[in-house]
């Protein structure tokens, strides 16, 4: 807001120079950005003769809370609070715009949620014409155009007071009646700026006895708009709902000064008293007749808001040593009411101050007077020394992990495209119901489709070889508890090239393929000390229809992995064939072990052997592993694929299978014939449920 300080004078003695004031206000949080001067012919003149003014304005930054701010009066609260000099406020003659029954308007309120007090008075027997200098040079210091002096004075008043007022020519109203109702469906309006509008259900506008004439806190009809031969005013002084006010500038796309103040809340105990003010000024400016019968409805007039303060509180939130009759005497300085009732202090909100609340906001007020610069900077005593959570501890474990896999780390948006939606499969998916682009449709199911845009983007600019991870939130709708859930989520994806280059070495070896991207997955889980994980065969919309697992431990499925469908690739136009994997953190993190047991290095050998099982091709090795560890017992340490042969001397539906068994006891050396006990204990397992035949 523009602040002159010349105008501002006129309300409170600011004292000191334009610069310490402006110092002052920014210390009590009414920040002032610059301090400008404007060109000497549009200083005030009396008499021919130029007026020795102060031309300077400060350029204030309100914040949304407080309303107040957006008015002379309320900057001159916020200076006498540090000047200690009263705040002199234009009292309009009671006498001058009596109540009556008889009054020349009659005013409905339909809809009160919206609107919860209108004030409005008849001014007759106007002369339009300019404004008086004075007006014009505040006016134009304050950032305003003068007109006429008709809506010059409602500008000057909003200014001056905060209230924003619009002037009705009163003789174009139907009916000589104000009717203050939701619009109806598809209903038009022609503003003041010539533009039609059609309005919705849920805006407020001022109609007479059969049309709209204004859009409510925003903007006047063009048809009761103030014209050169208008004769007659009414003047309107209300309170509208801010989030109806804010929510109506939006859909139609206007930003007024009437609207800026509404939106942030203007003083409804004042309405009336703003009322009078405007009608003795066209009184006194345009020669006018003040109608007797003031219109004032104001339905929660009874409505006092009260904040309990506990003095304890606001010492232990301050660090300070306040009694609390100082404290009160603090509150009283921004012309806050408060009374000490046993040993608490009762504050009674003013109507000018509908940003207080809650106690927080009270004890801030208490600080601002107080001084934020006397406020000590000590920290808060910690009984404690601080650490991370249990899941952040987890989380930067597996960071290492994956970094030590030589993968990078990457931070991508929790709002997707509809495509990237599409590839991670649209069940249970989140939508934005009103989306800023294409980009934003909805919330992420996987991070894993945004990984592929990372490596397209790179590629794009020639990075063609990569391995990246995020670890991060995926959402999803449950339908059974109709609710939105979220949780952590680890993807990592790989493409080309994942070695050195080197002119000795196979580019073919050296790209990434599922069993190297599966080798990253297993170092989390042997890094975490999971065991029982088993890849098993999978479909997924993004996956290849036969290089795809799904990871599962104990009877938990963990996630996916696998080698990115054809059809994801051609779309994204994807370089190579990229592999990518998805785990639930929360569920990786619940499968660690409690406690890790010490194991001290085997003091006995161990032997080895290895048999060729052929079985079916469609037999996955992992249920081949399975059945080995089952029969294997105690004595049997680990298995291992060594080979995979299919052609000569094997059928054609048919695989031959190479394993490598280990064998070792911890308390013994192991016998041959121990041995080829359980290994043919295993032939006999596998025989029996894959019908495995062992060649050799």
């Amino acid at each position: 807001m523009r602040v002159p300080v010349e105008w501002l004078n006129e309300y409170v003695e600011t004292g000191g120079s334009v610069e310490e004031l402006a110092d002052k206000l920014t210390m009590a949080g009414l920040e002032v950005e610059e301090i400008s001067s404007m060109e000497s012919e549009e200083v005030s003149h009396a008499g021919g003769m130029p007026d020795a003014v102060d031309s300077r304005v400060m350029l204030t930054k309100v914040t949304p809370n407080r309303g107040d701010w957006l008015s002379l009066i309320g900057v001159a609260r916020e200076v006498a609070a540090f000047t200690k000099s009263p705040v002199k406020i234009p009292q309009p003659e009671a006498s001058g715009v009596p109540p009556s029954s008889a009054s020349e308007i009659k005013i409905t309120i339909k809809d009160p949620d919206l609107c919860d007090r209108y004030v409005g008075v008849v001014v007759r027997n106007v002369t339009v014409k300019d404004s008086p200098a004075w007006m014009k040079n505040r006016l134009i210091r304050a950032g305003m155009r003068p007109i006429n002096n008709i809506v010059d004075i409602t500008n000057y008043v909003m200014l001056e007071m905060g209230q924003p007022l619009h002037a009705f020519d009163y003789s174009l109203l139907e009916g000589k009646e104000i009717i203050v109702r939701r619009a109806n469906a598809g209903e038009k309006l022609t503003t003041l700026d010539g533009e039609e509008r059609e309005l919705g259900s849920d805006m407020l506008v001022i109609a007479d006895k059969n049309r709209a004439v204004g859009l409510a806190g925003i903007m006047g009809g063009f048809d009761s708009e103030v014209k050169p031969d208008t004769k007659n005013i009414l003047i309107e002084s209300a309170h509208f709902n801010p989030v109806s006010i804010r929510r109506t500038s939006k859909k139609l796309g206007i930003v007024t000064e009437s609207s800026y103040r509404f939106e942030r809340s203007v003083d409804i105990g004042t309405a009336d008293m703003v009322a009078k003010r405007a009608a003795e000024l066209m009184r006194d400016l345009a020669d006018g007749e003040i109608a007797e019968g003031l219109v004032d409805l104001y339905p929660a007039k009874d409505n006092i808001f009260k904040v309990t303060v506990r003095p304890e509180r606001v010492n232990a939130m301050l660090d300070t040593s306040l009694s609390a009759q100082e404290m009160v005497s603090f509150l009283e300085v921004y012309q806050i009411p408060a009374t000490l009732e046993d040993e608490d202090i009762v504050v009674t909100v003013p109507t000018f101050r509908p940003d207080i609340r809650l106690e927080a906001d009270v004890i801030e007020e208490i600080a601002r007077a107080y001084g934020y610069e006397s406020i000590g900077s000590t920290l808060p005593p910690a009984p404690f020394q601080g650490k991370d959570s249990d899941m952040g501890l987890f989380v930067q474990e597996m960071r290492r992990t994956l970094m030590s896999s030589g993968m990078q780390e990457v931070l991508t948006h929790s709002l997707i495209d509809h495509n990237s939606i599409r590839i991670a499969g649209q069940e249970n998916s989140i939508f934005v119901r009103n989306q800023l682009s294409w980009e934003t449709a909805g919330m992420r199911t996987m991070i894993a489709p945004n990984l592929l845009r990372v490596i397209v983007r790179n590629q794009a600019n020639g990075i063609r070889d990569m391995s990246i991870y995020e670890i991060g939130k995926v959402y999803r709708w449950l339908e059974k508890d109709k609710a939105v859930t979220e949780w952590l989520s680890v993807a990592g994806a790989m493409v080309g090239n994942q070695w050195s280059n080197s002119w000795n070495l196979d580019k073919e070896a050296m790209a990434a393929d599922f069993y190297l991207i599966k080798g990253v997955v297993e170092n989390i889980f042997d890094r975490l000390k999971i065991s029982g994980v088993r890849f098993e065969r999978t479909e997924h919309p993004m996956l290849h229809p036969t290089r795809a697992a799904k990871i599962t431990a104990g009877n938990a499925e963990i996630g996916i992995i696998g080698e990115v469908a054809p059809e994801v690739i051609n779309e994204l136009d994807i370089k190579g064939r990229p592999y990518i994997f998805e785990l639930s953190v929360e569920k990786l993190k619940s499968l660690v072990p409690e406690k890790i047991v010490y194991e001290h290095l085997p003091k006995f050998p161990a032997l080895y052997r290895h048999i060729a099982a052929v079985v079916k091709r469609d037999v996955p090795y992992g249920d081949i592993r399975r059945a080995v560890i089952e029969a294997g017992g105690a004595i049997l340490e680990d298995v291992s694929l060594l080979d995979v042969y299919v052609g000569p001397h094997v059928s054609e539906d048919e695989q031959s299978l190479t394993l490598s068994i280990v064998f070792r006891s911890k308390e013994r050396t192991l016998k041959d014939e121990e041995i080829n006990a359980v290994l043919e204990k295993i032939k006999d397992n596998l025989a029996s449920e894959f019908k495995a035949i062992f060649r050799g």
